[in-house]
């Protein structure tokens, strides 16, 4: 039971790794920083924002920075979650064998994860540095705008298909029933 409950622990933090081991998986850059990113860069956006070409190329250049060193980062974690996955199995399955490896794999995985969050914030920085008072509002507007007709559309088609996301119990969540 313990080295289920362990096996389960040290997993759940890690995407599916034997169908990962191939290919790198889908960057974890894409959140919220990100999207507003591409948001931004998108010209039919940056005319609607009124951002000037100057602006536009600074943007283009700072973004290209952070998402190069992202995709650097999320190789770095796919490599180290492999390593992480082969050292777990020999720790989980000899009582008693040390666990230092494991846990400074862990450490540096979290370090990188932590990285990686400041990384999409700094997304959100330079968009903020170069872009005026008045071009920020009207950038907020259509962003709000987008992400609640995204949801929208989501709960739509969550409500159409008549699913429902399985709580940790494996029932509809609280908030769903």
């Amino acid at each position: 039971f313990v080295l289920a409950l362990a096996g389960a622990s040290l997993f759940a933090q890690q995407p599916d790794v034997a169908a990962n081991r191939e290919r790198p998986r889908m960057s974890r850059s894409l959140n919220y920083g990100n999207w507003v990113g591409k948001q931004v860069m998108n010209p039919e956006f940056m005319e609607k924002v009124g951002i000037q070409s100057e602006q536009a190329q600074k943007l283009k250049e700072e973004m290209e920075k952070i998402d190069a060193r992202l995709k650097t980062l999320d190789e770095e974690i796919h490599t180290a979650a492999l390593q992480q996955a082969d050292i777990a199995k020999k720790v989980l399955v000899e009582p008693g064998k040390s666990t230092e490896e494991l846990m400074k794999l862990v450490e540096r995985i979290g370090t990188m994860r932590t990285e990686q969050a400041k990384l999409s914030t700094q997304i959100l920085v330079v968009i903020r540095d170069n872009l005026t008072e008045a071009q920020r509002k009207k950038a907020h507007e259509l962003i709000t705008a987008e992400g609640q007709r995204r949801l929208k559309e989501r709960m739509e088609r969550r409500e159409r298909e008549g699913r429902q996301r399985p709580g940790p119990s494996g029932q509809p969540s609280a908030r769903e029933r």
